[in-house]
């Protein structure tokens, strides 16, 4: 139990990190781009995330889940392609606040590139609150994978996941409560770690 408890944590944690860093980088990106050309981009990119928002996120996941049933990378696509809208509509709201900025009209005044702009200046004011967000859709992609797995739709057996191991000791739990007990509890106190981590995120 404690090595698929491991494995399960594995898997769980690499397709969170793995999602949140394929949707955070484009999100951010797609933001600062809104954000700093305005116009026609910006409402071209908005128009596209609320499309996307529009879809439900869960529905997105199942229907790659069905196109490939058991399959991991299909459970990380649809994650992926669900929270880069978080990562796209906070960026852009910051940036436009920042690009505002007497420091901003002042730089570019002075002839500073834009990759030394971001660098300098928007890259700080923007960082602590994408922390957060990461913090928070890992949480959102560790519950997605479990709850799928535990209805039989992400990741199969004999792979050890926790929602699979859920669904695998639900027949016995009058016999060995405990066992089911340890993937909900890896489960809770993963998703609260992550949870909780955001408030020390916010410190100065």
């Amino acid at each position: 139990m404690a090595a698929r408890l491991l494995s399960g944590a594995q898997l769980s944690l690499s397709l969170a990190v793995l999602s949140i860093l394929t949707a955070g980088i484009p999100g951010t990106l797609l933001g600062i781009l809104a954000a700093w050309f305005g116009g026609l981009t910006d409402r071209i990119l908005t128009s596209f995330a609320d499309a996307v928002l529009a879809l439900p996120g869960l529905l997105l996941v199942l229907m790659l889940a069905a196109i490939s049933p058991g399959s991991w990378w299909a459970l990380y696509a649809g994650i992926s392609l669900t929270l880069w809208v978080e990562y796209f509509r906070y960026t852009r709201q910051r940036a436009r606040i920042t690009l505002s900025e007497p420091a901003i009209e002042a730089s570019r005044l002075l002839g500073l590139p834009w990759h030394l702009i971001v660098l300098r200046h928007l890259a700080p004011e923007i960082g602590p609150g994408l922390l957060t967000v990461a913090a928070f859709g890992a949480a959102t992609a560790v519950t997605a994978v479990a709850a799928l797995g535990f209805v039989s739709v992400g990741v199969r057996p004999p792979t050890a996941e926790w929602g699979v191991m859920m669904t695998e000791l639900l027949p016995y739990w009058r016999e060995a409560p405990f066992l089911i007990l340890q993937p909900i509890i890896c489960l809770v106190v993963t998703v609260l770690s992550l949870h909780l981590s955001v408030g020390g995120l916010r410190k100065p």
